[in-house]
């Protein structure tokens, strides 16, 4: 039961790593060799949780050069993250192992914090946790029903100011993976993950057969935790969800929604508040009983898609057909083009293509990230990858909502208010050009499909900032309403059309 992956390493195997992370992860494997070799089974316990708690900061500032890298290469960067999988993978097994030779209460709740955070490094990899990984979750947690302590409190980590019960590490776990990690940037994923270790005590855990709670499992099964509604279940399936946990997450996301979005740190200093707001709506839209997106069927589909990234490229993307025709300037916005990348089509359905990711592009393919797609016949879209998720043959895909099949690139001007603060009055904008902001709109509403939206990089996004469009001789005005999304380096928003700048 407690072999969790077929062919890991055991303890004392040689780490693969190489480059700056090679020392302490070299010293972490030896520390754990020494501490799963001590013959006494307490001792070794105490030994490996020592461990647990004095290698978890040094692996999360390894984990933040994967989630946030400022250099290096992609091959650097999987490279560390294969290698924080196995020293990671060694250590759930040898808490693993220690909590099955004599199950109590302090070795069932490490074991389950150990897997947490091996389930974790899956989950920001967009890669599948084993199954192997959830049965022994389960079993560890039943066992500790089953000898009385599953909700006795406990010191499971370095701060004994913090007490948790084995039942309310198993809660964060299947909390951890019920929340569409699929649908989230890493980053968010290591958000939802300081969530769900601040609020567990809050969650709630269901006897067999109660089915209030929106979330499941299958104790005997080696099935992940997922969504209980639209389901056919057995009577030993153990119900769960976030209880009064969101009542409290809806609570901080009021009590910082009132300051300044850049002020919001609720979930610590290292993360932007831009990823930490992200994350905790994500969390909110997805802890509801009904979730706010079920992926359409996808269709098998063949065909390939050239693809850019990232806002500068995509603007000059949708810019192109204009420039063609004698419209827009690019004015070395973003310098020269992106040489686009090959993505192979598999499947689609609604408004979503299912694509595979090639290797390369694992460099920078996450959620949320913006998309310029040429498609075989010569047009381009506008698209942004919504989940990512690996395939049963082994490859990544991404699933692609198309925003736009005709975007418009355009360059606004801000219209200056009569009380703005600043030397530049609205008549010298206008006279001179400024406050130019590169936009893209989505749509304009003009058909009823889809409401105004447009993007806008993030440095310019203000709700309520009236623009003007030139179109020819004539202007058009509109005034934006509401942020849809944040992303990384842009905003995509709803809009109104407005008679004038006033």
């Amino acid at each position: 039961m407690l072999e969790l992956l077929d062919g890991g390493r055991k303890p004392g195997g040689a780490p693969a790593e190489t480059g700056p992370a090679s020392a302490l992860l070299v010293d972490l494997n030896a520390r754990l060799e020494a501490a799963a070799g001590t013959q006494d089974p307490k001792a070794r316990l105490g030994a490996l949780g020592q461990l647990q708690d004095t290698g978890a900061a040094p692996c999360a500032a390894l984990l933040a050069q994967y989630l946030f890298p400022h250099a290096g290469t992609h091959a650097g960067r999987e490279v560390l993250w294969a290698s924080l999988l196995g020293y990671q993978t060694r250590l759930t097994q040898a808490l693993c192992a220690a909590a099955g030779a004599s199950l109590t209460l302090l070795g069932a709740a490490r074991a389950l914090r150990a897997i947490r955070a091996l389930a974790k490094l899956h989950l920001v990899h967009y890669a599948a946790v084993p199954g192997r990984l959830w049965r022994v979750a389960y079993a560890i947690h039943a066992g500790a029903e089953k000898a009385g302590f599953a909700t006795t409190p406990v010191h499971a980590q370095a701060d004994h100011r913090a007490a948790t019960t084995v039942e309310q590490e198993l809660l964060r776990l299947v909390m951890l993976r019920v929340s569409a990690p699929d649908m989230m940037p890493p980053e968010q994923v290591e958000v939802a993950d300081r969530v769900v270790e601040h609020l567990g005590a809050e969650f709630t855990l269901r006897q067999p057969g109660v089915a209030d709670n929106p979330f499941c499992y299958e104790p005997a099964a080696e099935h992940p935790p997922r969504r209980a509604r639209g389901r056919e279940l057995p009577d030993t399936t153990r119900y769960f969800g976030p209880g009064m946990g969101y009542e409290s997450l809806e609570r901080i996301a009021r009590q910082f929604g009132g300051a300044k979005p850049a002020d919001f740190r609720a979930f610590g200093n290292d993360i932007a508040p831009r990823v930490q707001l992200g994350a905790v709506n994500h969390l909110l839209a997805f802890w509801r009983v009904d979730a706010p997106y079920v992926p359409p069927e996808h269709s098998p589909a063949s065909g390939s898609l050239e693809v850019v990234h990232g806002y500068a490229q995509v603007w000059q993307h949708a810019s192109q057909p204009a420039q063609a025709a004698g419209g827009l300037s690019l004015a070395d916005y973003a310098g020269p083009p992106q040489p686009p990348e090959t993505w192979e089509v598999r499947g689609k359905g609604g408004s979503e293509l299912g694509v595979e990711v090639p290797p390369a592009s694992r460099a920078w393919a996450k959620c949320g990230t913006l998309l310029g797609l040429s498609t075989g016949d010569g047009e381009r879209w506008t698209g942004l990858i919504r989940r990512m998720h690996p395939r049963a043959d082994g490859g990544l895909q991404a699933d692609i909502a198309v925003l736009s099949r005709a975007p418009r690139a355009t360059e606004l001007r801000e219209v200056i208010g009569k009380y703005d603060d600043g030397a530049v009055t609205e008549a010298v904008a206008r006279q001179f050009g400024t406050a130019g902001v590169k936009a893209v709109i989505l749509a304009d509403g003009g058909d009823g499909a889809q409401p105004a939206n447009l993007l806008v990089p993030s440095d310019h996004w203000s709700a309520g900032g009236v623009y003007e469009l030139q179109q020819g001789d004539a202007s058009r005005y509109l005034r934006t309403t509401q942020a849809v999304r944040h992303g990384e380096d842009y905003v995509r928003a709803t809009f109104e059309w407005v008679a004038g700048p006033g």
